[in-house]
C-alpha cells in the first residue's frame, strides 16, 4: 500500500452525509481535515462537530491552500461550485480536487485542471442516508475510480485506509454506471414501496406487511449473490405460470396502472431469465410472452 502523509491537508466544499462520513473516517487515520464550507455557516459549522475536526467558514473567498479538494456538493451544483473553486486562484500546481459523483465524469473539473491541478473522481457504492451508521459500515465499500493517475496515485490510498476497495471504471460510460446502481439500490427501495401499496390493497398494514417482507428480501438477495441471477429467480414466471401472471397484471391494472406497467416491465426481464435456466418448457414460457406483451397501461 502506497504510504500517505499525515499531514495532508483536505478542503471540503459541500460537506453533506457523504462528506461527513469520509472526512470523519479519514482524520481518526490522519488526515487533516481543514475548510468546511456549506451552503450556511451553521451547517458548515454542524458538518465541523460530526467531523470533529476542522474549521467552518461561510464564504469560498476564505478558502486557503490545500493539498486535497473534495467537491461534495450535489451534482447539479458541481459545474458551478467547480467556477467558484476556479475564481479564488487558491488552487497551487499539483493539487488534487475530486468528486463523489456516481453519475458525472471527472472532466467536469477540467477548469481546475486548467490551473495545475489533478482531477480525479471516486464513488463509494454505498448509502449515506444517516452519516453515523455510514461511519460504522463503510468497511469494506467498493468504489468507482476514474481520472488522472496522479490524482487516483493520492486518493485510493486514503480511501483504502478507511475500508474502500477501488475499481477502474470508463469516464465514458459513467452514466450507464452510475444508472446500475440506482436499479440495485434506490430502485430496489421503490419496489418495496411498490409492494407495500399492494399490500394495503390487499387489507394488509404497513407494519406486518414489513414483517412480511424482510425475510423475504433477505432471502431473495441471499439467493442472488450466492446463486447468481438465473439461479436465484422463482415465482410464476419462473414456472411458466401464464394464468398467475395474466390475473396478477389484470388487478394492478384495475387498481395501481401505473405500477401494471413496472410489473409488466419487469416481467419481461424475469421472463429472460426463465429462458436462460432452462428449466421450464418454451411453450409455458410463450404464453407468460403473450400476456407480458401488450403494455397495461400507458405512461406518457
Amino acid at each position: 500500500m502506497s504510504q500517505t502523509k499525515p499531514t495532508t491537508r483536505l478542503n471540503i466544499i459541500g460537506c453533506g452525509h457523504l462528506g461527513q462520513t469520509l472526512a470523519y473516517l479519514w482524520a481518526q487515520v490522519g488526515l487533516n481535515i481543514g475548510q468546511v464550507l456549506n451552503t450556511s455557516l451553521l451547517s458548515s459549522q454542524a458538518a465541523v462537530r460530526f467531523i470533529g475536526q476542522g474549521q467552518a467558514i461561510e464564504t469560498i473567498s476564505e478558502l486557503k491552500p490545500a493539498d486535497l479538494y473534495l467537491l461534495g456538493c450535489p451534482d447539479k451544483a458541481l459545474e458551478t461550485c467547480c467556477a467558484e473553486l476556479a475564481q479564488t486562484q487558491v488552487l497551487r500546481e499539483g493539487t488534487i480536487v475530486f468528486h463523489c459523483s456516481g453519475a458525472i465524469a471527472s472532466d467536469i473539473l477540467q477548469p481546475l485542471k486548467e490551473q495545475g491541478a489533478y482531477i480525479a473522481s471516486v464513488h463509494p457504492i454505498k448509502s449515506f442516508a444517516q452519516p453515523k451508521q455510514a461511519v460504522l459500515s463503510f468497511q469494506p465499500t467498493y468504489c468507482g475510480v476514474e481520472g488522472d493517475a496522479e490524482a487516483l496515485a493520492v486518493l485510493e490510498p486514503w480511501f483504502q485506509q478507511i475500508g474502500g476497495i477501488s475499481f477502474k471504471i470508463d469516464a465514458r460510460q459513467k452514466t450507464l454506471y452510475h444508472a446500475a446502481s440506482v436499479f440495485a439500490c434506490n430502485y430496489l427501495v421503490a419496489l418495496q414501496s411498490i409492494s407495500l401499496r399492494a399490500f394495503a390493497l390487499a387489507g394488509v398494514e404497513q407494519e406486518l406487511a414489513l414483517k412480511i417482507l424482510q425475510p423475504i428480501v433477505q432471502d431473495t438477495v441471499a439467493n442472488l449473490f450466492k446463486l447468481g441471477s438465473v439461479d436465484a429467480l422463482t415465482g410464476p414466471i419462473a414456472r411458466g405460470d401464464a394464468g398467475v401472471v395474466a390475473k396478477q397484471l389484470a388487478a394492478l391494472k384495475a387498481s395501481l396502472p401505473l405500477e401494471a406497467e413496472v410489473y409488466r416491465l419487469l416481467g419481461l426481464e424475469a421472463l429472460q431469465l426463465a429462458r436462460e435456466k432452462q428449466t421450464t418448457p418454451e411453450a409455458y414460457l410463450q404464453e407468460v410472452a403473450k400476456v407480458l406483451a401488450v403494455p397495461s397501461a400507458r405512461v406518457d
